[in-house]
């Protein structure tokens, strides 16, 4: 426990100050707050802003299937059980009605049939309606672990459509896919690629004031270490350009606030906490 103390407190410690020096100096963002997640939270997975400058969020695989709704000091003030199983829950997003919960990861790359749950935002109904798709040239016996282009864990509700970002682990290529929310069964294939970026997407939100997409990712380089980034796409989804989250480590989850502040949430590791942080990006 000494030897702990000894090498992982100060390491930390650096951590916490490189944090805080790069997230200050950063010319394509401001940074403007942190919080800690409370310890329910730490392996938060997803991030979706509400009217009311609160936000939903939830934990993904080997978790319950929770709902959380969190304030603006990262605050617990309400959540939600579901009677449905949490097989890999990995995104959220909502319509200002209902939300869309993506239970689309596929680290594996052996899941034929993906699943999109639909809940009310402020309903009490523990029984959410179900989307179900299937990606259209899916090799499932060729595909390997961490090893494929069939995994996702960004979904964005623009007007009437459900857009797919694809966790692209093999080319590195960002698939794009439109889903309809009133189909219950689909086949889906890409409607854009990007191509260019520093590693794998994991969240994202749509801007509707500045009408852009604002997603998150990381490269992984081993042993629990993550350089995440930002990237801007327009309408259009074309690329705009992308952003380094220096001094930051897993990030998930992201959304646009109604304030027009971009938050994103980091999964809890060895080497960084669970924390919801606020930023504005520099336009």
């Amino acid at each position: 426990m000494k030897l702990f103390y000894r090498i992982f407190l100060p390491l930390l410690f650096n951590i916490v100050i490189v944090e805080m020096i790069f997230a200050a100096e950063n010319p394509d963002y401001t940074f403007l707050q942190e919080y800690m997640l409370p310890a329910e939270l730490k392996e938060t997975s997803a991030l979706f802003c509400s009217k009311n400058d609160t936000a939903f969020t939830l934990n993904d695989s080997g978790n319950e299937p929770v709902i959380y709704e969190i304030d603006s000091k990262a605050n617990i003030v309400n959540e939600r059980l579901f009677k449905v199983k949490n097989r890999d829950w990995e995104a959220i997003t909502g319509d200002g009605t209902h939300l869309y919960i993506g239970d689309i990861g596929n680290n594996s790359g052996n899941r034929k049939t993906l699943k999109i749950q639909e809940i009310l935002e402020n309903g009490t109904a523990h029984k959410p309606n179900t989307l179900r798709f299937t990606y259209q040239n899916n090799p499932l016996k060729e595909n390997k672990y961490l090893n494929h282009d069939y995994d996702a864990e960004a979904l964005v509700n623009v007007n009437e459509s459900l857009y797919l970002f694809s966790k692209s682990w093999d080319t590195g290529t960002l698939f794009v896919y439109r889903l309809e929310k009133v189909n219950p069964t689909q086949s889906i294939k890409p409607i854009a690629e990007v191509n260019g970026l520093p590693g794998v997407i994991t969240g994202g939100d749509y801007d509707y004031e500045n009408k852009r997409f604002i997603l998150v990712g990381y490269k992984v380089w081993g042993l629990g270490f993550f350089s995440p980034f930002i990237t801007i796409l327009d309408e259009q989804l074309n690329l705009i350009k992308f952003f380094d989250l220096e001094g930051y480590g897993q990030v998930e989850g992201v959304c646009v606030s109604p304030k027009g502040e971009v938050w994103f949430t980091q999964e809890s590791s060895i080497f960084s906490r669970n924390k919801l942080v606020k930023i504005k990006v520099t336009e």
